[in-house]
């Protein structure tokens, strides 16, 4: 019902776990506090439909700190974005390879591990480094740069899941001359391109940004997710 979240656990420097089924809010006191001990803070995702018990969850501790939708895309249907996007250069990191840097990043505001303490903007830059280092280990082929060569503007990636894409992270550069749409626009195109009918992925519905950019591309909305951490004392 619980175990450890690798990624977490390697970003934090301490045992991090993540809750992944609802029937563990059912256990008593006892046993949910010694399953959680090993752990400096758990994360519990669930979709609000099956949520357990609101107040049951912040009885034992855990705050809700994020709602998220998630959705899908049919990535060959995908408008085009502005005459400057499609002049765009799209280059994955399998055809010319590339590693992202902290000082690469923007910050994430709303990222809902800003709410646990001692995450500060610059540990969350981290994380997210450290993801889309992995991504682009795992998926060269569908990790994107996009923007003239030696000149980036913002970075698309992404991996396949089962029947679809997952489009995991996508971000301008700090001070990029290209908008969100148009980075958007150019990278699920270029999928397309590279044989991809569908996408998948989920954002926070506090990202009005995100949310607005992919209705405009005509993704359907599928399912809303709660988001909760618990923090130990």
């Amino acid at each position: 019902m619980i175990r450890e979240h690798a990624f977490n656990s390697a970003w934090w420097g301490r045992p991090a776990g993540i809750v992944e089924d609802p029937a563990f809010f059912s256990r008593s006191d006892e046993e949910q506090g010694r399953a959680l001990s090993p752990y400096a803070w758990a994360e519990f995702r669930c979709s609000l439909e099956t949520a357990p018990d609101p107040w049951t969850l912040a009885r034992r501790g855990f705050a809700q700190v994020d709602t998220q939708l998630r959705f899908r895309i049919p990535l060959k249907r995908v408008p085009a974005g502005s005459p400057s996007s499609a002049a765009l250069a799209v280059r994955s990191a399998h055809e010319e390879p590339f590693l992202l840097r902290d000082g690469n990043l923007p910050f994430f505001d709303h990222e809902r591990f800003r709410h646990l303490p001692g995450a500060s903007p610059e540990a969350l830059r981290r994380r997210y480094a450290l993801w889309a280092n992995e991504l682009l280990r795992r998926s060269p082929e569908w990790c994107l740069q996009v923007g003239p060569p030696g000149d980036p503007q913002g970075w698309f990636l992404a991996e396949p899941e089962e029947d679809h894409l997952h489009l995991a992270l996508a971000m301008l550069r700090p001070g990029a001359a290209i908008s969100g749409f148009d980075l958007y626009a150019a990278a699920l195109g270029a999928f397309a391109e590279r044989g991809m009918r569908l996408g998948e992925a989920r954002f926070s519905i506090e990202n009005r940004a995100v949310h607005n950019i992919y209705a405009r591309l005509g993704a359907v909305f599928l399912e809303t997710i709660g988001c909760w951490l618990w923090k130990a004392r």
